[in-house]
C-alpha cells in the first residue's frame, strides 16, 4: 500500500512547505485548499481504489472548517459501507496548542499536530496512524 497523504489548509505557504518535508520522507503528497475540494480529493481516491493513508486536516478554514469537513468524510465513509475506525486515518492541523485540540474532544479524529512542530514529531504521528490503521485491517490470527 502506497503512503498517501492529503494536505487540507488554506495557507498555500504553509501546505507547500509540508507537501515538501513530507515528499523527502517518502509520501506521495496531494493538497486541497479548503474542506470541498478534500472531500472531492477523498472520494476520486476511493474510486480510483487509491484511498489516502492519512488527511492532514486545518481546523480553521474559509467555507468548511475542519470540524465540518471531518463529518462529512465520515459521512461519505458510512454511505460507502466503511466502519467506522475502518477509514482514513485524519489529523488535525493547528496554530494552537489548546487542551480542546485533544483527539478525544474532537470526533472521528486520530490524533493532531500544533502546526509549529519539528519533522520528527509530524513523521511519527503519521507513521502511528498507519501502523494503527494496518493492524486494525489485518488483525493478528
Amino acid at each position: 500500500m502506497e503512503k498517501k497523504i492529503l494536505i487540507v489548509d488554506d495557507e498555500v505557504n504553509f501546505s507547500v512547505l509540508l507537501a515538501k518535508r513530507l515528499t523527502q520522507a517518502g509520501y506521495i503528497v496531494e493538497s486541497a485548499s479548503n474542506g470541498k475540494e478534500a472531500i472531492g480529493s477523498y472520494i476520486k481516491a476511493l474510486y480510483d481504489k487509491a484511498p489516502f493513508s492519512v488527511i492532514l486536516l486545518d481546523m480553521r478554514m474559509p467555507d468548511l472548517n475542519g470540524i465540518e469537513t471531518l463529518e462529512i468524510l465520515r459521512q461519505e465513509e458510512k454511505l460507502r459501507g466503511i466502519k467506522s475506525g475502518a477509514g482514513v486515518s485524519v489529523i488535525v492541523l493547528t496554530a494552537y496548542d489548546e487542551p480542546w485540540m485533544d483527539p478525544l474532544m474532537i470526533k472521528d479524529c486520530d490524533d493532531y499536530i500544533v502546526k509549529s512542530c519539528d519533522n520528527k514529531e509530524l513523521i511519527r504521528k503519521i507513521g502511528n496512524c498507519i501502523k494503527k490503521k494496518s493492524k486494525r485491517a489485518n488483525p493478528p490470527k
